[in-house]
């Protein structure tokens, strides 16, 4: 009996761990700057159209998630751990005619050690049917810029997480 939970346990942990969305397979976007940075994301990934005037690069994962990175001013008078909700989360309801809402916001460091802010927002994608989605913010104040990475899932949180979490500066 032992040996059957354990065997059952090591396959289901296999499993697992082969199921996990990795980016072993990927491509890498680099924005010459000020300040120069680059993203990771997956082979397969396609070009979209820029939907603000922001933003130097977007895409479509294999997943169908749309990620972006985005160089702007920094918002006057707004601390980057406010950055998210004070001057992202207008704009996604404006752009989107929805309400959204914060469901997380904590400080990260990014694998060059740089400190960055984590957001999450949840709102409902009307054209969709009321698809509800979780918007990705990584934000950074870097050179007198905000530089920020989203990624906008339906589903499948890993990818586009790790996606907007490989923002490296150079």
């Amino acid at each position: 009996m032992k040996t059957a939970i354990s065997l059952c346990a090591v396959l289901a942990l296999t499993l697992g761990i082969a199921l996990v969305p990795t980016l072993t397979s990927a491509a890498e976007f680099s924005f010459a700057g000020p300040p120069a940075f680059t993203v990771t994301y997956p082979d397969g990934s396609t070009p979209t159209d820029k939907d603000s005037p922001e933003q130097v690069w977007a895409i479509k994962t294999p997943a169908g998630v749309t990620i972006q990175a985005a160089v702007a001013p920094i918002p006057e008078g707004v601390d980057l751990k406010d950055v998210a909700e004070k001057a992202y989360k207008p704009g996604l309801e404006k752009s989107q005619g929805t309400e959204a809402k914060m469901s997380e916001n904590k400080e990260i460091t990014l694998s060059d050690g740089t400190k960055a802010y984590y957001s999450e927002m949840d709102w409902k994608h009307a054209p969709s049917g009321g698809t509800l989605i979780s918007t990705m913010v990584v934000s950074v104040y870097k050179d007198g810029k905000w530089v920020y990475t989203t990624g906008h899932p339906w589903e499948n949180y890993n990818e586009p997480m790790k996606i907007v979490k490989s923002l490296k500066f150079k």
